[in-house]
């Protein structure tokens, strides 16, 4: 369902979860400016009936589209939040996208975010997606955990600590072509110890959901090895760490090879 950007039916929405007409005012102009044309009604969470992308303690995420019919994720910080604005997350996801991570983020104001629409699912519902049921291979799988634990590795290196990751079910992401995004840097930091990898590492095969449908794929055959090189990784430098966490995937003689850790079967 599309809906003009200035349509009453959605300014509960623009100026959540409590109308102020004078913050309405000011994110109407600021859309403006960003070429906000429509928003477009869709998604799995819903707010006043209607649907969108995401809600969380920060903010709402809508579909959005501009005058040049291109489509976007805008993020509207929630006027009960208790930031005060979303610049922290701002710098810290713009510093992501440095590194090929995250949404990339178009435009901004204290309040609003125009980021890249990522057409995908939630990791856990790509998993028991039935459409996705032919792609669902033990190579599938691997490459997906690995790229993971790599744009995790990346993090780790940029000292940005993301905050969420044991929760990946509502932080990672699988598009149409299986490509992986971390999402929602809220909560993110650069002023705490980074913990991405041992975070992730947790959800994808120690504990929750998503872990128990990658079991039916992966084999972790150590567990003590697991635990113990993660309690390295904590304690090493970033040389030591690339050691342990050398997941990408090779090219050799045009056949992907892929690599990955000696706990696996």
């Amino acid at each position: 369902m599309k809906v003009e950007v200035r349509s009453p039916l959605i300014s509960n929405l623009i100026s959540y979860p409590k109308f102020d007409s004078d913050e309405y005012c000011k994110r109407i102009e600021d859309l403006d400016k960003m070429g906000i044309k429509d928003v477009i009604l869709e998604g799995h969470a819903q707010l006043y009936e209607l649907k969108i992308l995401g809600k969380g303690y920060s903010g709402i995420v809508l579909k959005v589209n501009t005058y040049s019919g291109k489509y976007f994720a805008l993020k509207i910080r929630r006027l009960d939040s208790r930031r005060k604005d979303c610049l922290t997350e701002i710098n810290n996801q713009k510093l992501a996208n440095i590194v090929g991570i995250g949404p990339t983020i178009l435009e901004n104001t204290h309040d609003l975010i125009l980021m890249e629409f990522i057409n995908g699912k939630g990791i856990s519902d790509w998993f028991i997606d039935q459409s996705n049921s032919t792609d669902l291979t033990k190579k599938s799988v691997v490459s997906i955990v690995n790229e993971i634990l790599e744009q995790c590795y990346k993090l780790d290196t940029l000292n940005l600590d993301h905050g969420e990751l044991t929760r990946i079910d509502n932080h990672v992401m699988v598009s149409d072509k299986n490509q992986i995004s971390i999402i929602d840097f809220e909560s993110s930091s650069t002023k705490r110890k980074p913990s991405n990898v041992t975070s992730v590492t947790q959800a994808l095969f120690l504990s929750g959901s998503v872990s128990k449908k990658i079991s039916q794929y992966i084999k972790i055959k150590n567990y003590n090895l697991l635990l113990n090189q993660l309690r390295q990784y904590k304690k090493k430098e970033v040389g030591y760490i690339l050691k342990i966490y050398s997941l990408k995937l090779m090219e050799k003689d045009r056949d992907t090879q892929y690599y990955i850790y000696p706990f696996f079967q």
